[in-house]
């Protein structure tokens, strides 16, 4: 896969933020956390992985957000990888992460994330990562009106899952035999906490305006951005440039406008293999994969590039919809 290019940077408390969203870029159809963190957000949780060795022209971070694209990070999704150089966001704030291993509890639920790539040599990169770390770290904090005390370590919720008991900070850095981290900043986890608030006091969590302006993109589907025809700042081009079976999309990855005359209302269409289904246009949790031929319910283009289906041709158009249509499926699945 080539290095990915973020949909936008903006610079948080002096560190650039490359923008690439899991719920805009899911090619692989990868599973996705579908809980939303809108207006419960307690805290943020401060995690390390490994310091990695990539190739001119991009950072880890970049090769860490890339890898989960490809699920290579197993069951890891965070909202932050940080660096030496930039960080790279994967997760919208709204939405709940998988990386504190206590399931449902706030950790996952109720913290934004944070990848720090370090090693334990502690040189100048692992410290230059650790300072970016505590830069967006309290930026988050001021923007969230939280204080030092919601800052946690991914130890402090294996504690609390395990029914342990003491004060933050004594949660944050008592010993747990599943994992101890961030495990390069542990050892100096107070130094860190006063790095962080010494960016609280004279940081700010104002976000620069994005270095891109908005486009409208020509794509079979969202995910698919190998099928993009091109990008344009107008949007009455990029309707001229979309062919038939292509939308156009807005920089939320919503269907603005679909030349669907390929489509129609009680269209058989065959899905391939693997397939997966929705419950809604807009979610990214997957009800099930699925495979066979079903009807197109109305053949009305919906957010993400998706039709509602239905496995008779009697189904098509009838209400109530709960009861015809058996989900949604992106285009580009049709064979």
């Amino acid at each position: 896969m080539t290095i990915l290019r973020p949909d936008a940077t903006t610079t948080l408390n002096g560190v650039k933020i490359n923008e690439y969203l899991l719920t805009k870029h899911n090619p692989n159809h990868i599973d996705m956390p579908s809980v939303s963190m809108a207006g419960k957000i307690i805290g943020v949780t401060v995690h390390n992985t490994d310091w990695i060795t990539v190739a001119s022209g991009t950072t880890p971070a970049e090769q860490y957000t890339r890898a989960t694209v490809n699920n290579n990070m197993k069951d890891v999704r965070v909202h932050y990888y940080v660096d030496n150089v930039c960080a790279w966001q994967n997760l919208p704030h709204s939405l709940s992460g998988w990386h504190a291993a206590d399931g449902s509890g706030n950790g996952n639920r109720r913290t934004i994330a944070i990848e720090c790539i370090m090693s334990s040599a502690y040189n100048s990169t692992d410290k230059k990562s650790e300072d970016n770390c505590a830069k967006l770290a309290a930026a988050l904090l001021k923007q969230y009106g939280l204080d030092i005390n919601h800052l946690y370590t991914h130890t402090h919720w294996l504690n609390v899952r395990d029914g342990k008991s003491g004060t933050v900070d004594q949660l944050n850095t008592m010993y747990n035999r599943y994992k101890m981290c961030p495990a390069y900043i542990l050892p100096h986890w107070a130094e860190f906490k006063k790095k962080v608030q010494s960016y609280l006091n004279a940081g700010t969590s104002t976000i620069s305006a994005p270095s891109t302006k908005q486009l409208y993109r020509v794509r079979k589907s969202w995910a698919d951005a190998k099928s993009q025809l091109g990008a344009y700042s107008s949007l009455e081009n990029a309707k001229k440039a979309c062919k038939v079976g292509y939308s156009v999309f807005d920089a939320n990855g919503n269907v603005v406008y679909t030349n669907g005359s390929k489509f129609t209302k009680g269209q058989k269409v065959a899905i391939r293999a693997n397939t997966p289904l929705f419950a809604s246009a807009e979610t990214t949790s997957v009800t099930r994969r699925f495979s066979g031929t079903y009807y197109l319910y109305d053949g009305i283009a919906c957010k993400n590039g998706r039709y509602r289906i239905t496995t008779k041709p009697e189904f098509c158009g009838k209400t109530p919809v709960g009861q015809y249509v058996t989900g949604y499926v992106s285009y580009d699945n049709f064979k």
